[in-house]
């Protein structure tokens, strides 16, 4: 049986899967639109209603709008109901694509980068696109778990992490059952832990939650991979 997961790389082996790459070009699009609608003051009128039934109308920056309608909200997740029909669910699919800035969108998509072409190469494109929804799912569940009452809660990280768990629990299954040394990813699981650390100290408004619940589902899953694609030695 063929040692895939040991095999030196290629140049096929490290290219990016077209979903990827789609997904990467609509989060910088959507970016990119909020951050021009940031810069130009773009907003929408929103009628409120004061004391004695004064009526006036506020500007809200669209960045604010859009995180309202697209972003994760624990209240929504527990309540059921949001702003529209479905929200509650849909928003565990769009919070995703959102980042609050160029800063977060770069961090994000060059971690996607890099972790998905190695993923990529052990797994393939579709284990690994069911690796990064299922991750993205998993990593809302906690952060509304642990943080009931928070939101909008965005970005593709908790994803990210979740990715970065599954390549970390795959070669360490494949090394372990083919009996290879594992300096190296006990070396990279305790960076990825690190990171996160660092992370949520640097930047408290950073859902670590997220990050924790993506991850270990990504490790579950890679254990699950790992086993299935390589035989014990």
């Amino acid at each position: 049986m063929t040692d895939q997961a040991w095999m030196p790389r290629s140049r096929t082996s490290l290219t990016l899967p077209r979903w990827v790459i789609v997904l990467i070009v609509i989060c910088c699009l959507i970016e990119g639109a909020l951050a021009l609608c940031d810069l130009t003051g773009t907003g929408f009128p929103v009628r409120m209603q004061g004391f004695g039934g004064l009526t006036y109308y506020v500007t809200l920056p669209v960045r604010q709008a859009v995180f309202a309608v697209l972003g994760f909200w624990s209240p929504q997740f527990h309540a059921l109901h949001g702003v529209y029909p479905g929200q509650p669910a849909l928003m565990f699919f769009s919070y995703g694509l959102l980042h609050s800035g160029l800063a977060h969108l770069g961090m994000n998509m060059l971690s996607l980068a890099a972790v998905g072409r190695e993923l990529h190469r052990l797994i393939g494109a579709r284990r690994m696109a069911v690796v990064y929804l299922v991750s993205q799912i998993a990593a809302a569940l906690l952060f509304a778990v642990m943080k009931p009452d928070a939101g909008p809660m965005v970005g593709a990280s908790g994803a990210i992490f979740g990715l970065a768990g599954a390549l970390v629990a795959h070669a360490a299954v494949a090394g372990y059952r083919r009996q290879r040394p594992l300096g190296q990813l006990i070396r990279a699981v305790t960076i990825l832990v690190v990171l996160n650390i660092v992370l949520t100290v640097a930047m408290p408004a950073i859902a670590w939650e997220a990050h924790l619940g993506g991850a270990l589902a990504g490790l579950l899953m890679g254990v699950f991979t790992g086993i299935r694609a390589t035989p014990r030695h």
